[in-house]
């Protein structure tokens, strides 16, 4: 129940923070051996991704109704999702054996948190969600599909491209979450589908202790990102990337 308790505390923080919910996942996984108690099955995949969900739900609740009210960014936020939806759909069966793996993840963080860089650097804060065109749209959600890579962050690499189209700070936070919702969500079904098939279930505690977890760090993971965003230059959190690859390289050298 503890150990399922600190890993709902790092899918919240780390799933909506740019700095790769996977990554940390994988350093707890080989340091602790959290892999042990079902908490690396599907069932507790699910929770975990549940507790997300209706974090963003509660947080961008204003948000997401005046979404609703606007057919053209509805339409193009469920264009964005495609790229994701398609590429996850061929590269999920094989994801544990080709891209699950330290060295993958090592590369994702550096790599990407380059480009977190590079992209505010040439950001000029002038668009907002409904600045965007349809091919913007597309080009984030071809971006958030690459998320699909252990190490790279789906919030980091989609508020980067966000940033490089040249959005406001804030906006760029929220358009990469409201694009980020039916993406979630369909890994939260695809998760408690694969459980109920496999019939992996958790003990209740558990599932409960997960849920509630992810769910409020999550939340407060999302309050400090806004507040984080406002005062700080969004590139600060490539650097935490590169201190983690650093401890990755670390767990590496010494056979983790």
């Amino acid at each position: 129940m503890v150990e399922a308790f600190i890993l709902g505390i790092i899918q919240g923080l780390a799933e909506f923070l740019p700095i790769s919910s996977s990554a940390h996942l994988l350093i707890v996984s080989k340091v602790f051996n959290f892999q042990s108690n079902g908490l690396n099955s599907n069932m507790f995949d699910a929770i975990l991704h549940g507790g997300s969900l209706l974090a963003i739900v509660i947080f961008f609740f204003k948000d997401i109704k005046k979404a609703i009210l606007r057919p053209a960014i509805i339409r193009n936020i469920l264009i964005s999702t495609i790229p994701t939806l398609v590429i996850g759909f061929f590269i999920e069966p094989i994801k544990d054996a080709y891209f699950r793996s330290v060295s993958i993840s090592i590369f994702s963080l550096i790599f990407w948190g380059i480009y977190m860089i590079i992209a505010e650097k040439r950001n000029r804060a002038i668009k907002t969600m409904e600045d965007l065109s349809t091919w913007e749209f597309l080009f984030i959600g071809i971006m958030q599909s690459i998320a699909l890579i252990p190490g790279t962050s789906r919030s980091g690499i989609t508020i980067s491209t966000a940033l490089l189209l040249n959005m406001k700070n804030e906006e760029a936070v929220s358009t990469s979450f409201l694009i980020g919702l039916p993406v979630i969500t369909a890994a939260f079904a695809y998760e408690f589908k694969k459980a109920i098939v496999l019939k992996t279930f958790l003990d209740t505690s558990i599932l409960i202790s997960g849920l509630i977890s992810s769910f409020v760090f999550s939340l407060l993971a999302l309050i400090f990102l806004i507040k984080f965003i406002k005062k700080f230059k969004f590139s600060s959190f490539a650097y935490y990337r590169f201190g983690l690859a650093l401890l990755l390289i670390i767990l590496l050298w010494k056979g983790y």
